[in-house]
């Protein structure tokens, strides 16, 4: 890996990791949600400074570039993040739905009071 490509590797891998903490601290990212942004930017930052990490990765596993193992390792990073913000969609539907019925039946009863008096 070329000393050029290293240092921009290195210099957007703590921008994105300086931005990800931003956005956190503004609170308009949630923790959570930034792990697998963190993640990426500390495989980044790794990669940039001990690229031999990856080069031996890459041999063990039998893939022919280093950089497709990094891609093969985010992709599978990917996939949870989304399965995991899949089932919080459905949790939330699933409170949706509950706080609808909730707020029509206390729809009603307030008719009702209304009715009474």
């Amino acid at each position: 890996m070329s000393s050029s490509l290293r240092l921009g590797l290195l210099l957007a891998s703590l921008l994105a990791f300086a931005a990800v903490l931003f956005f956190v601290i503004k609170k308009q990212l949630n923790i959570k949600y930034s792990i697998v942004w963190l993640l990426w930017a500390l495989m980044s930052l790794i990669m940039a400074i001990f690229p031999e990490i990856f080069y031996t990765f890459s041999k063990v596993v039998g893939i022919a570039l280093p950089v497709n193992g990094v891609f093969l390792i985010m992709i599978g990073l990917v996939y949870v993040l989304t399965f995991y913000v899949y089932v919080m969609i459905s949790k939330h539907n699933s409170e949706i739905i509950d706080l609808t019925y909730e707020v029509s039946s206390l729809k009603k009863e307030l008719k009702e009071i209304k009715k009474k008096k």
